[in-house]
């Protein structure tokens, strides 16, 4: 399958390229990082991988829904790692979108934000936690494995 501006934990590739990304890691349990900072999805795309987990990076948010829509439902990330401030369409844009949407609405969503003003999962429609920025990483990783 091609997805355009789509990156995984092995093979980082920017927002104009399209990788093939192989039917066994999309059916395999693994952590959707969606942020604008090619810089933090790579170092949290490592870190994933040093801890024996997969991962997809996207760096355009108007790649979401375009990956996410050709996916059949046993492909679907077992979480996405979802940054709030974002160009064009922000997380709280897409993280309402994924919970208004019954096609999406079961995906877990944990936020990353340096937005002081949010404290708790809960400003935000749809998601089960959050992280502030900079993130503690054993705290970001108590967030994938508690699913707070």
């Amino acid at each position: 399958m091609q997805y355009a501006g789509v990156s995984t934990a092995s093979i980082f590739i920017d927002d104009k390229s399209a990788s093939t990304i192989s039917d066994q890691l999309l059916r395999s349990p693994y952590v959707l990082v969606v942020d604008d900072d090619e810089a933090i999805v790579s170092v949290l795309l490592l870190l994933l991988e040093g801890e024996g987990l997969s991962g997809i990076g996207i760096t355009d948010s108007r790649n979401v829904f375009p990956f996410l829509s050709q996916l059949e439902t046993d492909q679907f990330p077992s979480v996405i790692l979802l940054d709030l401030m974002m160009p064009v369409l922000s997380g709280y844009e897409i993280a309402s979108k994924l919970s208004q949407s019954e096609r999406y609405r079961h995906l877990p969503i944990i936020i990353m934000t340096a937005d002081g003003r949010v404290r708790s999962a809960s400003s935000v429609q749809g998601a089960i936690d959050y992280v502030a920025k900079p993130f503690q990483i054993d705290a970001l990783m108590l967030s994938f494995t508690t699913g707070r």
